[in-house]
């Protein structure tokens, strides 16, 4: 069988100013990041392709307001309330995550499973400047039995789950590093994958001199439950684009998004 090797590596622009750390620097993770994986039939992925539907979702401030407030309303009203309010990304993460438990057929007795990037920059030591052009990226899998995702309190208990994700990368920020080990036991055809985020400015790094383009939208959405954020145009709210395989499953997440958000 044909194998084809992958290879990663990032760079860092570092300054004449900066002090010369006392011996090679390696990253055992990255430095051991060798995937052997078979070749696929050449016409798969882009048959696969043509049969997803995609589409878009544009959040404004106040629907992203309302929606915290009904996650922290239902935490309340069912004796679990959150420690805070949640922020935009988990609100929104949370809304896109019950929805896309409810639109598929999987099994009561099965678990919803959530993938997402943290960025971890901030978190180097010693820190890292503005010409640090590499990703500092970290893995992290929230999981949840399918029925907490179909029932009432659906909201706050995928915003809990998707918090304390977060909260164990401020603990130990390289934890989820080779994020590949992550995936291993993953079952892909009940994950949801969470791509950019609600604070990256698309629509600013896409003006090249002739002001903010109309539409924005990722074109390398070929997973079947693959989620991209992005902020919005006017800079308030967030755009969420969705990809799914099976029509009949995206009408139901519309329908349960839209129904959630009132």
């Amino acid at each position: 069988m044909s194998q084809v090797r992958i290879v990663d590596a990032s760079y860092v622009d570092v300054p004449e100013t900066a002090v010369r750390p006392p011996g090679p620097i390696k990253l055992t993770a990255m430095e051991a990041l060798w995937i052997v994986i078979p070749v696929a039939p050449p016409s798969s992925l882009v048959e696969d392709r043509k049969r997803f539907t995609r589409r878009t979702f544009t959040l404004d401030a106040g629907d992203i307001q309302r929606l915290k407030q009904r996650i922290v309303h239902l935490g309340d009203s069912h004796g679990a309330p959150l420690p805070h309010s949640p922020s935009t990304f988990t609100a929104v993460v949370a809304l896109a995550w019950t929805c896309f438990a409810r639109c598929k057929p999987f099994s009561p007795e099965d678990d919803a499973q959530l993938f997402f990037f943290a960025d971890t920059r901030a978190r180097l030591d010693p820190p890292v400047d503005v010409g640090y052009i590499g990703a500092c990226l970290t893995g992290l899998i929230s999981k949840l039995p399918v029925p907490e995702l179909r029932g009432d309190r659906a909201l706050p208990a995928a915003a809990s789950a998707v918090e304390d994700e977060i909260s164990k990368v401020k603990k130990d920020p390289i934890a989820g590093w080779n994020f590949l080990t992550l995936l291993t036991g993953a079952c892909l055809d009940r994950m949801m994958n969470i791509s950019g985020s609600s604070g990256f400015r698309a629509y600013e790094v896409a003006d090249f001199g002739w002001g903010k383009p109309r539409r924005t939208e990722p074109i390398t959405m070929n997973h079947d439950g693959q989620v991209a954020l992005m902020r919005s145009r006017d800079g308030q709210g967030v755009q969420v684009s969705v990809s799914l395989l099976q029509p009949a499953h995206m009408d139901a997440f519309k329908s349960s998004f839209l129904e959630l958000l009132k």
